[in-house]
């Protein structure tokens, strides 16, 4: 018995371990992760058919099922693939939101919610219906962009600067996927969109045109603040730190296709 209540008291102390790590998570990263993590095992244990989460204009439109527009992004695979891709997600997003975002979290939501939006848009043209891996080479992306000189380490070993990773993610798809990574393409253009219009052109001299909206500051309980690294509207200085910051960065070990 006594035996029995220590493996309880062990469980009890695992279990509160793991819950206060997931509350210690920045609010942007801790969303994408649960709800990744759980709209891809909710499909993998058969409780919803993948078909219920893919984005399917007709059905969004004429029957409004809009949560399609949110679970696009949220759906992986099951497998090796999936995981990888759910660790990616969460180790760029992590960084990004204790990094270049910290104290931001508006900021960020406002990234994530461009993209999102940009994606859908091409989506509708093009009937992608899965768009979790532009989520990911969104993240990716921007992640490389704010340490374009910082050397990564990807599969078998192969050292490289950060600004190609992205690239790098999408060959490595074609490669091992046997054809266009559409997806990832979308998230790779919505985050240098993103980055261009938010970061590069107020570091030369000119307006930020995607400004966060006070909506989303107020979604997420953040007052506006003034920034040196980042510019509402106005003008900005070439000696923007954000744009020239190296950050920190990873090493990812042998490459996997993302699912």
């Amino acid at each position: 018995m006594a035996r029995q209540a220590a493996g309880t008291r062990g469980l009890s102390s695992d279990g509160a371990q793991i819950a206060q790590w997931y509350q210690s998570l920045p609010t942007c990263t801790r969303f994408l992760l649960a709800a990744t993590v759980t709209v891809t095992l909710l499909c993998g244990f058969q409780v919803v058919g993948p078909y219920r989460v893919a984005l399917y204009w007709p059905l969004v439109i004429k029957q409004f099922q809009v949560w399609r527009l949110a679970t696009t992004f949220m759906f992986t695979s099951t497998s090796l693939n999936g995981l990888i891709h759910v660790i990616m997600l969460y180790r760029h997003s992590l960084a990004l939101e204790t990094e270049e975002y910290v104290g931001r979290t508006a900021d960020y939501a406002w990234f994530l919610l461009f993209c999102a939006v940009a994606m859908l848009s091409v989506s509708w043209v093009t009937a992608t219906t899965v768009l979790s891996d532009g989520l990911l080479l969104a993240l990716v992306t921007l992640w490389s962009l704010h340490r374009a000189e910082q050397i990564v380490s990807f599969f078998l070993g192969i050292r490289f600067p950060a600004r190609y990773l992205p690239y790098a993610l999408m060959g490595l798809d074609f490669v091992l996927g046997g054809g266009i990574p559409y997806g990832m393409f979308y998230g790779w253009g919505a985050a240098q969109a993103y980055y261009y219009l938010s970061v590069d052109l107020p570091a030369q001299g000119g307006l930020n045109y995607i400004p966060t909206p006070q909506l989303v500051y107020r979604l997420v309980g953040q007052a506006r603040r003034a920034d040196p690294r980042t510019v509402s509207s106005g003008f900005a200085s070439s000696s923007n730190p954000i744009h020239q910051r190296p950050g920190g960065g990873h090493s990812w070990g042998q490459g996997r296709r993302l699912a």
